[in-house]
This record gives C-alpha cells, structure tokens and sequence, in this order.
C-alpha cells in the first residue's frame, strides 16, 4: 500500500495533518535546495517524536568547502532515528562507504531518474529508494516500479521546482532596478502563466506555474506518494489529504503535468 507523504512548511503544519500522513520529507538547513521551507537538525529531531517515517532531504550540489559541513551534518543525521536520506550529491555515498553509517539512501537526481536501470544501478550502489523524475508519464512510473528492486518516491501534488540557481536572481534584480517589493519572491508572466520565483540563502528556485494535480489516479502500491504544501495554506493542505484519504477529488483542478502523455520536446 502506498505511503502519504508530506513535504511541511513547519512543524504546526505536521502536527496539524499528522493523522492524515504515514511519512515526511524535511530539508536540511543549509544543505537542501528547492524547498520553501527548510528545518534545523532540532527541529528533524522534535519531528521524530509525532512517529512517523522522517526522510531528510540532503540535495544540495556540494561543493568543495562544503564538504566538511556535509560530513558533520552526516555524523549527526546518523545518529537520529530517521528513514532516510534524501541526496543528489554523489559525494554522500563515498561518505556512507567511509563513515559507515546505516541510514538508507533516497536516490534524488530526479531529472536523470527516468528508467528503471538507473534506478537498479544506485541501489546496487547502496541506495535503497529513488525519487522518481516529475517528467515520466504514468505509465513509466509504473514500469519502472515493476521492474526495480528500489522503493520509490513520486510527487502527485504540489508546485514543482523547475529551475534552480546559486545566483540570489529575485534580490540582484530588485536592487538594479530600485524596486520597493518583496526581495525574495517575484512572479513570472508569460503568456497568462505566472511562475512563482524564490531567493533562499542558496540561491534562486523557479517553480511551475500550476498544482501538480495526480490524486485521483491509481499509481498500484507506488511506494511513497508525494504531496507538497509549498505556497499552500495549511488549512487547504490538510483538506487535499482528507479529501485523498476519502478517496474524493479536491477542489483544484486535474493537472497530471507530464503523466497523461509522452514527453514531447518542442522546438518553435
């Protein structure tokens, strides 16, 4: 059976939906990208306390100073009692080899993660789940669950990131031009789509224009199904998995992005 899981705002909001969930994704302060909201290690660990599977996503590309801050974060991740970890540096499973920790590894390069002997390949390497690219059409998804040996992760509800920078592009454009707004979110217009775009500490996220919107199809035993508050009130949140553990559609549209067809490129 599938697994509900919540990628929160904060923890009220876990604390607020906990009935509703069987499993959470938290970012890791400082080593996580894409995210609205990212956690400190106390809070991961104060999270731990509502018994439900935690998964910390560690996605950040690292880069060469970073890699003692990656190390120590590792030494004190694996000391809690979460379910995973959630990385797309490839640096973290060289650590695992020397450090020798337990903790399970969640394949997350989520844009290369599109068959299933890729995902056979990192768990051969020790990654015992892949989060699965939010580009695959329904029935890939399904073909690579039947013919992986990895538990995997598929987002079904959510704004999906779409582009990521280390350059803050949000405050470096509001100082150039003088703008008396917000120095951290700005909206995209085009052609009557408005992209959210996002500065965090590490950099800029460029999210899609639309709320992923999968809830009312059958993904047959997909092992952890993703849905993301990000830029969704808490109270909205909570009725989309109410109204999912009743097996009712929610009040937003159906946008099943790429799952209803094949990926098609095109070039104008």
């Amino acid at each position: 059976m599938s697994k509900i899981t919540a990628i929160i705002n904060d923890l009220e909001e876990a604390k607020e939906i906990n009935d509703l969930v069987d499993a959470y994704i938290m970012p890791l302060t400082g080593l996580s990208t894409n995210y609205h909201h990212t956690f400190s290690l106390e809070e991961i660990e104060e999270a731990l306390k509502l018994d439900r599977e935690i998964f910390v996503s560690v996605n950040k590309n690292i880069h060469n100073d970073e890699l003692p801050k990656l190390k120590e974060a590792l030494t004190k991740l694996t000391k809690l009692k979460i379910s995973g970890i959630i990385f797309y540096d490839i640096s973290i499973v060289n650590l695992k080899k020397k450090m020798n920790f337990k903790t399970p590894l969640v394949w997350a390069q989520e844009h290369l993660t599109t068959n299933y002997g890729t995902v056979n390949y990192w768990n051969e390497k020790g990654a015992q789940y892949a989060y699965l690219s939010s580009e695959l059409t329904k029935r890939e998804i399904l073909e690579i669950k039947e013919n992986s040996k990895s538990k995997l992760f598929v987002n079904i509800f959510g704004y999906l990131p779409m582009f990521t920078s280390r350059r803050h592009l949000v405050k470096n454009y509001v100082e150039t031009f003088d703008i008396k707004e917000n120095d951290r979110q700005a909206k995209l217009s085009k052609e009557g789509n408005d992209y959210l775009i996002e500065d965090t500490k590490l950099g800029t996220t460029v999210y899609s224009s639309y709320i992923l919107n999968a809830t009312e199809e059958d993904f047959k035993n997909v092992d952890y199904l993703v849905f993301n508050s990000n830029f969704i009130e808490t109270k909205d949140f909570k009725e989309v998995l109410t109204d999912y553990k009743n097996k009712k559609p929610n009040k937003y549209p159906k946008n099943l992005g790429f799952m209803f067809e094949d990926t098609i490129y095109k070039v104008k």
